[in-house]
């Protein structure tokens, strides 16, 4: 039951590590490698797959009727991680894990108010920019927080789905050289650019 519950909890990081990976990194600093864990986006139904069938069988193990010793003997006291609540702890990380995508959005702070500031007339440009490597909504949030830093950028928009942003510049404080700069520093690929 430890190996499968093990196995569970190790998938269950692994399928949710294209999305933790970019936080992890904002968080101590090494932003340019976020967008490194993208190439597991693919494998992540897999190991979400690999996840459920690890606990399913742990459960399975944990749950089935116990033999019964004929003998009146002194039986060992179980484990602690051989018990039905640490079973219950390590779904319930996993099941946290597996779900991470949906809500990483959360745990980045919105900036954009308070760093954006707006166009002057006559100066404002819109680029399209095509992103590869986003995989969720907090792949989102890292590029809009980084391309939201620079000077003269008053909007940003970017849509994991579409593997794209869309900016809002003044064309007099920064170019669209300093945007793509901004986004390949966080470890995501610019594939093109295009003023609209």
């Amino acid at each position: 039951m430890k190996l499968a519950g093990l196995t569970g909890l190790l998938t269950a990081f692994v399928s949710s590590l294209c999305c933790t990976a970019p936080l992890l990194t904002l968080l101590v600093g090494a932003t340019g490698s976020a967008g490194g864990w993208a190439w597991l986006e693919p494998l992540r139904p897999y190991s979400i797959a690999l996840t459920v069938g690890a606990l399913g069988w742990a459960w399975y193990e944990q749950l089935k009727p116990k033999k019964t010793m004929a003998c009146n003997c002194e039986t060992k006291k179980t484990a602690f991680w051989q018990t039905k609540p640490f079973l219950g702890l390590m779904t319930g990380m996993a099941l946290l894990l597996l779900a991470f995508p949906s809500y990483s959005n959360w745990l980045y702070q919105d900036k954009n108010q308070a760093t954006v500031q707006p166009a002057q007339k006559g100066s404002g440009q819109v680029a399209y920019v095509t992103i590869k490597g986003m995989s969720c909504e907090g792949c989102e949030q890292h590029i809009k927080q980084e391309v939201t830093k620079i000077k003269g950028v008053s909007a940003v928009d970017v849509s994991y789905q579409k593997g794209a942003a869309t900016v809002k510049y003044d064309s007099k404080k920064t170019s669209l050289a300093d945007i793509k700069k901004a986004v390949d520093a966080t470890g995501y690929k610019v594939t093109s650019t295009k003023t609209l």
